[in-house]
Formats: C-alpha cells, sequence, structure tokens
C-alpha cells in the first residue's frame, strides 16, 4: 500500500521502487533466489549477451534480494581528482552461492551460475556515501525510497556501468566468464538499453569473453578460485573494508580549500586522458583510432598489372578475415590444450601506458595514458610479421597460386597436403591443435590431415543462427582452429618449442645434424601442454598457474637461434623434378639426405600424432627452399667469439625512434603486470612472494622484424578488411603499425648493409666511373627467407641542376624498375623470350654495369623443369642465379674453414650447399665474402662537365617484386584470396611511406670527382 502511495507521488521513481520492493522484501526474510540465467557455455556469445546484459543493466539481481557491500568504496587512492583504483568507485553484489562459499570459508569450488556484480561509478566513492547519508537523513526508515534515489543518482550522475563475473566450470580453465556492461549515451541509458558486441569496424576488445585475459592479470593473484570476495566487505558481517586515502579535490569547494589550489593531477604532470576501466571509454577510444581504408586505384600500378581475368572485384564481393578479437581460444576446462591464443596473455603482458596505472614495457613521448611505444611482449608481436603471419596477404595468395600450378600439373591431389604444410608455419597453433586433437580424440571425427585455408575465415558463432549454418556446411567442429590459426606464429608456439631428438635407429648425430634431420620445416618437439618456457629462472608461476592451468618454466633453448630454425630452415619437395634423379647441383648422396629429413619429419607426426599429410610429399626430390638460419650458422655470427643470435638482433635490448629524440640503451621494466603488491591492497591476495614480479633490466623486445614493410604497411592501412584494430587495448597506443615499421627503417638504416662510393674517376673524356661496394651487416644473406625477395642497386647521376642524367636502378611509381625511355626492362617480369631464344631474360650478376639497362639485383632466381621463371615453392628445378650477398665468415662446403667449422658431417654440407652463390655469383670472391664491389661507367651526355655531376648510389629492398606480383596476378586471378592482394596492392599508399614506389631505401652514399 504505502509503495503504491510512493508510486503515485512519484511517478518517475515507479520503475525503481517496484524493483526495490521485492529486494527489500526478501532481504528482511533472509532470502536471497540464484539468477535463472542460463550459463555462458550453452549459447552463443552475442545470444548470451542479449540475455545477461540488459538483465544487468535492469539491476534484475536487486529482485533477488542479493547481498551487496556495505557502502560504495573505492579500489585504490583518489588524489589531485585521479582515481589510481584498479576499478572506479564500486559497490558489489553476490549471488547466493558466493555468499555459501564466503562463509563456507572461501573452501572447495564454487558452484556454477555464482555470479558477482560490480556496480561502478565514477571515483571517487565520497560523493556517492555523502549522498546516500544524505538520503537517509532526508527519508528516515523509507529504505525503498532511499535505494530507488541511491540508484538514479548512480545511473544519471555516476555513469553506472557493471563488470560481471559468472562461474561456468565449461567455459575455461579457471571457469570465470567475464563481461562489461554500459550504455553508449544518456538515451540508451534510460531506455537501460545496453551495448551488445557486433564485432563490426572498428575493430575493439569483445565486451564479454571465457577466461578474459584483461582481467586474469589480476585475477589469478587470487589465492582462492580466481576472486578476491571478503566478508567483510558485505552487509551484515564483522569487519570493514579496505579504506584508501582520498583527499579533498572531488568535493565543491573553493580552491583556496582544494589540495594545490583546485589544480587536479591531469594538470599538474599532464598525465592522464581517462578512466582506463570504463568500457564506453574504450569503444570510444578504438573508434577514434580507425581511418578509412584507401579507395583510389595507384594509376601506375594500374598499368603495370592490368585487371585481367576477373582479379579486379569491388569491395563489396573481397574476402575480408574476421576481428582479431575473434581469434579467441581459452584454456580448456577440463585440461590445458597446448594453444591459446594472444588475448589470455595481453593482461599480464600486454604494457601499461601512464598514470595511473603505472608504466610497464612501455616508452613514453607524452604525457596522456598511452602516449609513446607500446614495446611489451604483446605490444610489439602483435604488428610484427610474425603476429600477422595468419593474416598475410601475401601468403594466401601465394597458396592460391601453388594450388593452380599443381591443378594445372595433373597433381591437384597434393593441394591439401602442400596446403597444410605451410600453415604448419603461417597458422602454426591451429593445424597443430587441429592434428593433436584429431588424434587424441578421434571420436570427434576431425580430419588432421587437411587443414584448409577456409578454416581461417571461421569464429566462434556469435549467435545462433551462426552455428545452424556452421553445423549445415560441416565446418562447425573447426572454428576453434581457424582462431588459433589467424595468430600466425603467437605466444604458444616459441613458447612451446622443445629440442629436437634423434628417433630410434638414427645415427649418433652432432647437435646441428639433430636438428637438421629432425626439426625443420615446421616440424618440431613441443613441451607439454601445462608447461610454457621462457628465459628466466625466478618467473613467477602461480599467477599462471590459476589463470591458465599452465606452469611458467625456464628453458636455456628459447634463446638458442636453433628454435628459429625450425620455421627458418624449409626442405620442400619438387614436383616437377624426375623423383629418380638428382636436382641440378646435387650428387646422389647429397639428395639422399634432404629426402631422408623430410622423411624424418613425416615418420615423427605420424608416430606422435598420427598425422600423414606430409606422406604423398616425400616421393619428391627435396631441396633447401628457405635458408636464413642455415645462412647464420654457416656464418661468423654463430662461431664463439664473435656469436650474435637471431634472438639478440631481433629481440631488441635497446629503443631508439627513427629520429633520435628517443634512445634508450637498456630497457629496465617488469615483464608482467598484475596484482602484485605494487597495486591497491585487496582481500584474499596471494602471498606478495608469490606475485611480487621483478624488474628486469635484461628485458628484451618482442619486435621480430626484418625488411616486410610492405605486408606490414598493407595490414594497417587496410585493417579493417584485414580484421585488425588499431588501438592497443591495455596501453591505448595507435601506433603499433608504426612501431613495427619504424624498428624496420632503424634496421635498414643501421643493420643491414654498408653502401660506399669508393672511388669517383674521369679515366677518358665524358667517361665516368664509379666503384661502389655493398657490405652486407646481417647475420644471413641479403636478401635473406622467401627466394622472390630482392635488393638492388639504384646509380643515378645528376648534373649541376640536379637533373638526372643517367640512372641504373631506377623505378617508378610501381616499383619497376625502368630505362631511360621509362618503359619497365624486358628483364622486369621475367618473361620475355627474345626470338630463338628459350630462356626468359633476366639481370645477370655484375662486377661492370656500362649502360642503364643493366642493373645490380641481389636475387634468387629459380626455374621449374622447363626452365621457366617461378616463385613458385615446390617447382625449383634450376637456379640459374643466386647472388645474394653471404654473411660474413661465409664457408664453402668441402673448404678447409667449412672443416674446421662443422667437421667432416654429410649431413651438414648438404644443407649448407644452400648458403652458397649460384650462376656468375660462384665466382664473385666479393658475394663469397660478403662485401660486393663492382664498377658502373657512366658515359655522359655531350657538353656535360664531370666535375659539376653528382654521383649517388642507393639500396632498396623489395619484399614482393614486380615479377612476384605479376605471377601471382596471372597464376590464380579468380582466387578470392589473389583478389583480395591485388585490391589492397592497386590501392596502396606509398607516399610518404617507408615503401614510397614500391621501394625500400636501406642505404646510400653520394660522391663527385675529387
Amino acid at each position: 500500500m504505502i509503495m503504491r502511495l510512493l508510486a503515485r507521488l512519484f511517478p518517475a521513481l515507479a520503475p525503481l521502487l517496484l524493483l526495490v520492493l521485492p529486494a527489500l522484501t526478501q532481504a528482511q526474510s533472509g532470502q536471497a533466489r540464484p539468477a535463472d540465467l542460463p550459463l555462458p557455455s550453452t549459447m552463443p556469445l552475442i545470444d548470451y549477451e542479449d540475455l545477461l546484459f540488459p538483465w544487468i543493466a535492469n539491476r534484475r539481481y536487486e529482485q533477488l534480494g542479493w547481498k551487496r557491500d556495505k557502502s560504495w568504496r573505492d579500489t585504490g587512492p583518489f588524489v589531485f581528482n585521479m582515481s589510481f583504483g584498479i576499478h572506479p568507485a564500486v559497490r558489489m553484489y553476490y549471488s547466493p552461492e558466493i555468499i555459501a562459499w564466503l562463509e563456507g570459508g572461501r573452501t572447495g569450488e564454487i558452484a556454477d551460475g555464482a555470479i558477482v556484480i560490480k556496480e561502478m561509478v565514477t571515483p571517487p566513492s565520497g560523493p556517492y556515501n555523502a549522498y546516500h547519508a544524505e538520503l537517509v537523513s532526508k527519508f528516515p526508515g523509507d529504505a525503498a525510497r532511499i535505494d530507488a534515489e541511491m540508484a538514479q543518482y548512480a545511473y544519471e550522475s555516476g555513469g553506472l556501468n557493471w563488470t560481471v563475473l559468472v562461474k561456468d566450470s565449461a567455459v575455461s580453465h579457471g571457469g570465470w566468464f567475464f563481461a562489461s556492461v554500459y550504455f553508449a549515451n544518456k538515451t540508451d541509458m534510460q531506455a537501460r538499453k545496453p551495448v551488445i558486441d557486433r564485432f563490426e569496424p572498428p575493430f575493439s576488445p569483445p565486451l564479454a569473453a571465457a577466461g578474459d585475459g584483461m582481467c586474469m592479470r589480476c585475477h589469478a593473484s587470487a589465492a582462492e578460485e580466481l576472486i578476491f570476495s571478503a566478508l567483510a566487505n558485505i552487509e551484515g558481517y564483522p569487519g570493514e573494508p579496505l579504506v584508501f586515502r582520498i583527499d579533498e579535490s572531488w568535493r565543491d569547494l573553493p580552491d583556496a580549500q582544494k589540495p594545490a589550489f583546485g589544480a587536479t593531477l591531469p594538470d599538474m604532470i599532464k598525465s592522464y586522458l581517462g578512466d582506463a576501466h570504463d568500457p564506453a571509454t574504450q569503444r570510444a577510444a578504438h573508434a577514434a583510432a580507425a581511418k578509412a581504408s584507401p579507395v583510389a586505384v595507384n594509376p601506375t600500378f594500374a598499368a603495370m598489372f592490368p585487371a585481367t581475368g576477373g582479379i579486379d572485384i569491388p569491395r563489396s564481393k573481397l574476402q575480408t578475415l574476421p576481428s582479431e578479437w575473434l581469434d579467441a581460444v581459452p584454456p580448456r576446462p577440463d585440461d590445458t590444450q597446448h594453444f591459446l591464443t594472444s588475448d589470455n596473455c595481453v593482461g599480464c603482458h600486454g604494457g601499461l601506458g601512464g598514470a595511473p596505472s603505472g608504466v610497464t614495457m612501455f616508452v613514453k613521448d607524452g604525457a596522456e595514458y598511452g602516449a609513446g611505444y607500446n614495446i611489451s611482449e604483446y605490444g610489439e608481436w602483435r604488428w610484427s610479421p610474425m603476429g600477422l603471419a595468419g593474416r598475410d596477404p601475401i601468403f594466401y595468395a601465394q597458396l592460391e597460386s601453388e594450388f593452380a600450378l599443381l591443378e594445372a600439373a595433373g597433381a591437384g591431389e597434393l593441394s591439401a597436403n602442400l596446403g597444410t604444410t605451410c600453415l604448419s608455419c603461417h597458422g602454426a597453433m591451429g593445424q597443430r591443435q587441429l592434428e593433436i586433437d584429431a588424434h587424441a580424440k578421434p571420436d570427434l571425427g576431425l580430419d588432421g590431415n587437411d587443414f584448409k585455408m577456409s578454416y581461417t575465415l571461421l569464429h566462434t558463432p556469435l549467435t545462433q543462427d551462426e552455428k545452424d549454418r556452421q553445423i549445415a556446411d560441416g565446418s562447425f567442429p573447426y572454428h576453434e582452429y581457424g582462431n588459433l590459426a589467424r595468430e600466425g606464429i603467437s605466444c604458444a608456439v616459441c613458447h612451446h618449442i622443445a629440442p629436437p631428438e634423434r628417433a630410434e635407429g638414427q645415427p649418433d648425430y652432432n647437435k646441428l645434424d639433430t636438428y637438421l634431420m629432425n626439426g625443420t620445416t615446421g616440424v618440431f618437439r613441443m613441451t607439454p601442454a601445462d608447461t610454457l618456457v621462457g628465459p628466466y629462472d625466478d618467473v613467477l608461476q602461480k599467477p599462471m598457474q590459476n589463470a591458465l592451468g599452465i606452469t611458467p618454466m625456464q628453458s636455456d633453448y628459447i634463446s638458442d637461434s636453433e628454435m628459429c630454425g625450425a620455421c627458418h630452415t624449409i626442405n620442400l619437395p619438387n614436383v616437377d623434378a624426375d623423383p629418380g634423379t638428382p636436382l641440378p647441383g646435387f650428387t646422389a648422396a647429397e639428395q639422399a639426405i634432404l629426402n631422408e629429413a623430410a622423411q624424418n619429419a613425416v615418420t615423427f607426426l605420424s608416430d606422435t600424432v598420427g598425422a600423414t599429410y606430409r606422406e604423398p610429399l616425400v616421393k619428391f626430390q627435396h631441396s633447401i627452399e628457405q635458408a636464413t638460419f642455415l645462412e647464420w650458422q654457416n656464418s661468423q655470427y654463430a662461431d664463439p667469439g664473435t656469436a650474435q643470435s637471431c634472438q639478440d638482433c631481433h629481440m631488441k635490448r635497446n629503443f631508439e625512434t627513427p629520429d633520435g629524440t628517443v634512445k634508450i640503451d637498456s630497457l629496465t621494466t617488469q615483464i608482467a603486470t598484475i596484482q602484485d603488491a605494487n597495486l591497491p591492497e585487496v582481500f584474499h591476495s596471494l602471498p606478495h612472494d608469490e606475485i611480487d614480479v621483478p624488474v628486469r633490466d635484461s628485458y628484451k623486445r618482442h619486435n621480430f622484424v626484418g625488411l616486410n614493410a610492405f605486408m606490414v604497411e598493407m595490414l594497417s592501412q587496410f585493417d579493417e578488411e584485414m580484421g585488425l584494430g588499431a588501438k592497443d587495448p591495455m596501453t591505448y597506443a595507435t601506433n603499433g603499425a608504426q612501431l613495427s615499421l619504424d624498428t624496420m627503417a632503424l634496421q635498414a638504416r643501421d643493420e643491414t648493409a654498408d653502401v660506399t662510393i669508393e672511388s669517383v674517376t674521369n679515366p677518358d673524356g665524358q667517361v665516368l666511373e664509379a666503384v661502389v661496394t655493398v657490405d652486407n651487416k646481417t647475420g644471413h644473406r641479403l636478401p635473406s627467407g622467401v627466394g622472390f625477395r630482392r635488393a638492388f642497386l639504384e646509380l643515378r647521376v645528376t648534373d649541376a641542376s640536379g637533373a638526372q642524367i643517367w640512372c641504373s636502378g631506377c623505378t617508378n611509381a610501381a616499383g619497376v624498375i625502368v630505362g631511360p625511355d621509362g618503359a619497365p626492362l624486358d628483364t622486369e617480369f621475367l618473361d620475355v623470350v627474345p626470338p630463338g631464344a628459350t630462356e626468359a631474360l633476366y639481370q645477370p650478376h655484375y662486377d661492370l654495369i656500362d649502360a642503364q639497362t643493366e642493373v645490380q639485383i641481389y636475387e634468387e632466381l629459380t626455374q621449374n623443369a622447363q626452365k621457366e621463371f617461378t616463385s613458385s615453392f615446390v617447382h625449383r628445378v634450376y637456379h640459374p642465379k643466386d647472388n645474394r650477398l653471404l654473411p660474413w665468415g661465409a664457408a664453402e662446403p668441402g673448404s678447409d674453414a667449412f672443416i674446421k667449422r662443422f667437421g667432416p658431417s654429410a649431413v651438414t654440407a648438404a644443407f649448407m650447399k644452400a648458403t652458397m652463390p649460384e650462376g656468375r655469383a660462384a665466382a664473385d670472391a666479393g658475394i663469397m665474402a660478403g662485401k660486393d664491389s663492382l664498377t658502373y661507367r657512366v658515359t655522359l651526355p655531350a657538353g656535360t662537365d664531370p666535375q659539376t655531376v653528382t654521383v649517388t648510389a642507393t639500396l632498396y629492398s623489395q619484399a614482393i617484386p614486380p615479377y612476384y606480383l605479376k605471377q601471382r596476378f596471372e597464376t590464380a586471378p579468380d582466387g578470392p584470396a589473389t583478389q583480395r592482394l591485388y585490391y589492397l596492392a592497386s590501392r596502396l599508399k606509398t607516399e610518404g611511406t617507408l615503401i614510397e614506389n614500391w621501394k625500400l631505401r636501406i642505404q646510400g652514399d653520394t660522391a663527385s670527382l675529387p
């Protein structure tokens, strides 16, 4: 009766009064009911959000009489108008299952369906508790009115939002489902219409997830059941909540009565952007960081690569990739699997970008939170070629070409075998977990021998309709493996790799030969699923055990270059070569060694995971398609006294910006951010010695870059199409891609090659001679990796006015090398066969260049069995040219220096043949020594004074040169991945970027006559 009267007197409060009345009745009777919600594991994500989020936004838990905190409380200090809490001000509600567990002394497991709800408002708690005190004074004894007014105040003034934990032991190892609930605007707040995930551009982290890594970074430090809840915080129980310092900066007082005369801490230190825990702020930040993808076609590119065969498609027909935040695979609840996605890691290993959270694995260049560079493990990996390998549009177009070539040769049945082999590196986690599960759980009916490209387009169904469609087309059992594969070479790959071992019956190989015969081409042994390895022997274990069911352990092997060789020594079949005859340049014994190594991989996979997908490939003659690790091993960089490992160069200890404004020689930081002793105190935390993360003065960045700026630029400029978001989830930095490119720029400028014009002379009248040297500074060949990479020298001569009068190696805006007439050289696409000839023209290795149509290009060129130039990985029969610069100290197999380094091993000698030059370069002592010297003889135009001209030599790199692109576009023009590559490449903006005019500058020099 009283409630109805109040509702008539105060109609605006009627909905709230109706909500709180049942709660008060139940509270008075001591009753509380559990939520009548399904478990999150029983429904697709968005369907579950559609149920849970409105239930929360309407505060239905109030109707159930749940226990709540004694008051609004802070989660950390609040000074100078800034919160240093882990969350905003909170008031928590606890379902009956949680209360029963707390009353039972926090022992045993929390029952499924239990829920903890954090009501969160703008900090500090002072205004809300003060307002509550006013209401108590104003409406004494009227609990319903007080609660209704208080709820309205929280909605209207506090920006009420929620963090929710739902216990469901079926969702992940930790058994918790986390959610953030908020309103997009005031209209939606008044309608109680919360935001629901849609996974549409601009991409941002999901609002709900099983085992959310950004939540687990703190919750893993809880002593029991991953929560810190304490009865001391809850109404009706003895004890007092934790109290933190709150100054008067929040009060409506004259400046003279405020700390620092009213100045806020952001005013004082200019370092605060907003509350990092407010989901609305997070979503707004991700939207603000989004940028439009290029749409205009580069006319020069279109002229060089005409759109034929239906390759040029509109944006509406483009094959796009799912949001990176759908790459979500938590640890399984029953038994942690080997491979998990990086969203499980980002919370602890994603860095912190400034006040109030702190600065961890981050380099600041401004006051605001997130201003600077995220150098955390996750932050730099995300935008490295390793982190992007599972989304690499170039790789997928290459696969389509390989399949088309196999089909044309009548060997299309090998496509699945080859594709699965390639994806064992590029989609390592998905491919491996699939073969593991197919072997361990045959009743699932999974095919572990065919990892289809189409799996990389799958994601966990978000609605029942999506789930029904996947079930109907048979793809539903494979979506988890697509989520894993898109992560490329992710955290759980490298941190699971174990040293190779000799199989039973194999010869007594030394360490190197054991690896060569048992550990290349994406085949590696792994640590147990519940163990990850790292370089430190004093790492904390309990938080990761709590969060993931995984124990971090120390291993020297993760610092060994050989570990990198698992994917950077590739031994592949040549499917169009005579299987009964050794490949050109190989003896029968050498060929047998490479073939045996391939067979060992087949045996290992069959014995360990029952996989047979490589068996059909071993009948072909094998050769080394990529030799980066071998090149390093056969150099002074692997020798005692001069050694530098892969990790030394590609996991830097220092930080520098390209302009030199920031330069830090050695990085000191924690390597993880968790709920440790440096954060505000909580109840029921693990002992400090189990969560006190040490500060390391030997931090090594996970930058992992080479010179493939082309791929990073593509995915950065077309992040919407490729499923990526520009905003970092932990630090809010928006320059992750640019940091990767900046690191490449520094590596190109300082660590790749020295280009020197040794002399400029005028031997005869209008003839100028310039001697140019290129000195390889890398620990492998230059260029290295896949064979189609190339570097080339541009030698440009200008007159006194700066006008160009001669050039070898000049390009157009599409990176195509042109002659003096501006037309592409006949050698540029490797497809011009002169009359009477049987092979296409190409640029040989030069010692002397005297024509503008001659260019020094450092590259490997391969031909198929018909002696047609190819960029296929499995048609590499002939090698007419390989003049890539060797690293310092390279030794020829069979030489005294080689035997001194490796001993008389036939295995090592057979593999190391892949590190040697071919064609004309084989006789060039400079190439062997890693320092090429060549002479340019330039005939100047009549009337040009040689004393007034300037000679400029520049070395450029092209990760995807013109002939490579042309072969992709012509080989499979109807393939969706190839069409996607054409779409991206033809619209890629290069002006003002590191790859202007489709080439990356490495180094150069300028000189004139003395």
